[in-house]
């Protein structure tokens, strides 16, 4: 028998969503940080995401309730802000043993509550199932001009990458109480000058690779310009950052940057470069040299 434990979580996925998909207002199904699909007669797209957490695997129950409500929909939000989009209608569906605490319960769903009026997103239902322990199943959706979503295939060679914020060290708290990045996803998509960008939940080095591969690049990563909580390794493996990364042309790394300043009054970070060698991820040294980078983030199923 070949079980999810031989497989891994992404070899599965790509198994499993291979055949789906090919309606003629799909402009992007599985593969991205969320679907996109045309809205017929009008000049806006939708674009559609969801995201369990589950106890024992994102969040312990010793958590304060409001911090896992504030995760569950924060990951949603964040896929929706690595495609540029705003941020629209929310579901939630809750699976809980029946000796859940109720109030514990109204405590998650003030959290989602709070984070989603920050945004504009509005909670419209959701379901309630039986199971071992507590799940959080979160489904959302958003709205991006036609055409204009941000995906992870339009890197190019020579591109400067960006991350929006520091990164590593998630576990000490900032898994739970992150702030997606819509407003800077709105802003980097209505500049118009980025090329690529995902949401960091896997780990840089992870989460890079999948630009990489969609993108048919290479990249080259400056260790010294990695914004870092922690050690160089945390920044580049622990995940769960739910900052942005993005490609922009090199013509418009300086001005971008410029732009940021004025629009959030901190900085943005110059990490590396796009390059013409399929798949190669490599970390240049202080003094130069190039290494390569070892894949070794998260995956679900795989021990």
């Amino acid at each position: 028998m070949t079980t999810l434990g031989n497989i891994g979580e992404h070899e599965a996925i790509r198994i499993l969503t291979a055949k789906l998909g090919g309606h003629p207002e799909l402009r992007t199904g599985t593969g991205d940080d969320c679907a996109v699909v045309k809205i017929p007669g009008t000049e806006t797209d939708q674009v559609l995401t969801t995201d369990p957490v589950v106890e024992g695997v994102h969040f312990q129950s010793s958590e304060k309730p409001e911090r896992i409500g504030n995760k569950a929909v924060g990951r949603v939000l964040s896929d929706i802000a690595a495609m540029g989009a705003t941020p629209q209608w929310v579901l939630v569906n809750i699976v809980a043993p029946p000796e859940q605490d109720f109030q514990a319960l109204g405590k998650i769903y003030d959290g989602i509550h709070a984070l989603c009026t920050r945004f504009g997103a509005t909670v419209i239902g959701g379901d309630l199932a039986q199971g071992p322990c507590l799940e959080l199943h979160v489904f959302g959706t958003g709205t991006v001009p036609a055409g204009k979503a941000l995906l992870r295939s339009g890197a190019r060679p020579g591109d400067c990458i960006f991350v929006t914020g520091p990164l590593g060290c998630s576990r000490s708290g900032k898994h739970l109480d992150f702030v997606p990045r819509v407003e800077e996803g709105i802003f980097l998509r209505e500049t118009g000058w980025v090329n690529a960008m995902m949401d960091i939940s896997d780990g840089l080095a992870t989460d890079l690779r999948h630009i990489l591969k969609q993108s048919g690049v290479g990249a080259v990563l400056e260790t010294e310009q990695i914004p870092t909580v922690g050690s160089l390794e945390c920044a580049l493996h622990d995940g769960e950052d739910f900052e942005l990364l993005f490609t922009v042309p090199k013509e418009y790394a300086e001005l971008l940057r410029s732009r940021w300043r004025e629009r959030f009054g901190r900085e943005v970070f110059k990490i590396g470069w796009i390059t013409a060698d399929l798949g190669e991820l490599l970390l240049r040294q202080p003094d130069g040299s190039l290494h390569g980078l070892e894949g070794k983030a998260f995956e679900h199923f795989s021990g």
